[in-house]
């Protein structure tokens, strides 16, 4: 659960750094809505991604002393690749975090706008 709740944390950090650095094209209405991918791109910076073989092979080896050297390798390379996977899927989430909070930015801003505007223009 602490994951989710940092990654949504660095989602909006992420949302908020591209709404900020497109400001003035979001005033213009010429902002363009970044890709899945691009916004991973982005946000892949915010979570960490490490995964420490050594201290891996060290826990299979603890948890099954009896085992060869090659099964152990085995074992360690298919936690690596889980944990890859598990990364890939968290920052697909993340980014899909970040675009609706992209989205949410940019409409209380509109909204502010028009409140601005009916305020102060009419």
């Amino acid at each position: 659960m602490t994951k989710l709740v940092t990654y949504s944390t660095d989602a909006k950090r992420c949302a908020r750094q591209i709404v900020t650095g497109a400001f003035n094209e979001i005033l213009c209405g010429s902002f363009q809505m970044p890709s899945l991918q691009e916004v991973q791109r982005s946000i892949e910076g915010y979570i960490d991604y490490t995964f420490d073989e050594h201290q891996e092979m060290s826990k299979v080896v603890a948890k099954h002393p009896g085992w060869a050297e090659e099964r152990v390798k085995d074992e360690v390379c298919k936690k690596k690749m889980k944990h890859g996977k598990e990364h890939r899927n968290n920052l697909k989430q993340a980014a899909s975090e970040a675009i609706a909070e992209i989205e949410n930015l940019i409409n209380s801003l509109n909204d502010a706008i028009k409140s601005w505007k009916i305020k102060n223009l009419e």
